[in-house]
This record gives structure tokens, C-alpha cells and sequence, in this order.
């Protein structure tokens, strides 16, 4: 252990950042330090290598400087698939809902991130820098406004279309296929209404659900999301009352798991098949 004296002049502090005027440090303050590296294998070259490599591996990151909330901002943008499940490609979607809505940047950011991460509102409150209640009441009045700018954006492409982009596995047995089908059942609090209680237990889930038909194309594009129905209604009847028949083209090929059973007959109607 031995004693190192330093050399340090005190700092004053930009006149341009605080209203205290300070004054200014006639004499130099020479301060004991207690350091546990022993005197002769300490060098000024070497610590002031340390220094360089820690500037540049700073300079390397290029870490912005900047408050909680702005940093999130940042990350939403610069990781958007990791945190709003959007792929980097197609940020571009969060300023079309901003310019068609007339939201703030802000609000989408939250209710995207509060979707993909399912995170507490506290800690969302805490990386945006508001309280908890405001980010609740930002997500709920935001989900119906995204919801609807993003339904615009659901469409189903020709079959000219579709086709250019088959994968390959689908261009031999499956090249007529432009529709996979399947039922996304999302679990919902159990309502107070006996009647709504019925209505929505799902047998499969063993829950109190909600069930949306979903179609997409062979490459992953959504085509076609339904209304919501109870948890109890069967798949067959959803494609009946839906709109989806009348979305599906003529003389085409769809693709469903075994629990669509009993739809072949509907599919007919329109010149279609299960593939």
C-alpha cells in the first residue's frame, strides 16, 4: 500500500449550464490518495494508454448520451423488431400510423412496445418517464386507433401475385395453395354475464376465450383476420359467418390443420379445395 500524490485543479462549472456564478480556483490542491497499486508499477504512459483505449471503445459503441425516455425512443427505433416486433425494414409503418392518425410518435411506441413485450405498465412508465395510470390510459385509447390505421394495410394480393412468391417447397405439390387458414384463440377475463361466460369457454384452452380466423398467403403475408368470436364457436362455423368465403378467390387451393373438419362443402361453393 503506499500514499500517491495527485495534482488536480478543481473544475468550473460551465457558466452556460448553471446560474451559480462560481469563483474561480486561484491555487492548486494537491490531495492524498490512498491507492492499492504500489507506487513503482504505476506509469503515467500507462495510464494514459487506459484512458485512450476507453475513449476509443466509447467512440466505437457510439452510446448517444441521453435521458431514460429518449434512450427507449432510440432503442424502439434502432432494435424495432426486438422491442415493437417490427422488422427494421418496416419502421416506416409507425410513421405511416403517426401521419394517417394523427397520433404522437410517442403513444405508438408504447402501445407497440406493451404488445410485443407484454410488459407491466410500471416499468413501461418508467422507460418513457411518465406516471403508470397515463401509459394505461395511452394504451387503451391507443390499441383501436393503431388497429384501425393497420387493417388498411390488410389486403389480399392477386393470385398472379402470390404465385411469383411461392416458396420453393409449395411449387410442386402446393403451387395452387393461396390461403392458409388457422384460429388464433386469445385468452380473455372470465365476464360477469353467465350467458357471455358460456359463450366464450373454450374446451380446448380450458379458459374463457376469444377465436379470430386467420389467412395468410404461402410467404407469410396476412390476408384476411376475422371478427371476434366466443371461445365456444367451432371453426367451421366461423368460416361460415365470417367474411372469408367471399375474401377467398375462385378455383384455388387453401391449407388448414385437421381442426377445420367439414369445410370441404363450403370450399366447393366456390370452385375451392382443402390442399
Amino acid at each position: 500500500m503506499s500514499i500517491v500524490g495527485v495534482n488536480t485543479r478543481i473544475r468550473q462549472t460551465d457558466k452556460a449550464s448553471s446560474p451559480v456564478k462560481l469563483p474561480k480556483a486561484k491555487h492548486k490542491i494537491t490531495v492524498k490518495v490512498i491507492s492499492p497499486v504500489k507506487s513503482e508499477s504505476v506509469s503515467s504512459s500507462a495510464n494514459t494508454n487506459s484512458y485512450d483505449s476507453i475513449s476509443s471503445i466509447e467512440e466505437h459503441l457510439k452510446v448517444p448520451s441521453m435521458g431514460r425516455r429518449n434512450s427507449t425512443e432510440y432503442l424502439c427505433e434502432k432494435k424495432s423488431r426486438f422491442y415493437l416486433g417490427l422488422p427494421e425494414h418496416v419502421y416506416q409503418v409507425v410513421k405511416f400510423i403517426v401521419e394517417v392518425e394523427k397520433i404522437h410518435h410517442v403513444d405508438v411506441l408504447i402501445t407497440l412496445k406493451k404488445i410485443r413485450t407484454d410488459d407491466v405498465y410500471a416499468r413501461l412508465a418508467d422507460d418513457f418517464e411518465m406516471s403508470v395510470t397515463y401509459i394505461h390510459n395511452i394504451f387503451t385509447r391507443s390499441v383501436p386507433i393503431i388497429a384501425g390505421a393497420l387493417q388498411e394495410l390488410i389486403f389480399w394480393p392477386s393470385s398472379i401475385e402470390i404465385k411469383k412468391r411461392l416458396p420453393i417447397p409449395f411449387r410442386v405439390r402446393y403451387k395452387n395453395v393461396v390461403s392458409i387458414i388457422d384460429c388464433l384463440e386469445i385468452e380473455i377475463e372470465k365476464p360477469s354475464n353467465p350467458i357471455y361466460q358460456a359463450m366464450t369457454w373454450s374446451d380446448y384452452k380450458k379458459c374463457n376465450t376469444l377465436k379470430f380466423l386467420i389467412s395468410s398467403t404461402p410467404d407469410g403475408m396476412i390476408t384476411f383476420i376475422s371478427s371476434a368470436f366466443g371461445g365456444r364457436a367451432s371453426d367451421k362455423e366461423i368460416i361460415s359467418q365470417s367474411n372469408f368465403l367471399n375474401e377467398l378467390p375462385n378455383a384455388c387451393a387453401v391449407m388448414a390443420d385437421r381442426g377445420f373438419k367439414q369445410i370441404d362443402f363450403m370450399l366447393a361453393k366456390k370452385n375451392c379445395f382443402l390442399s
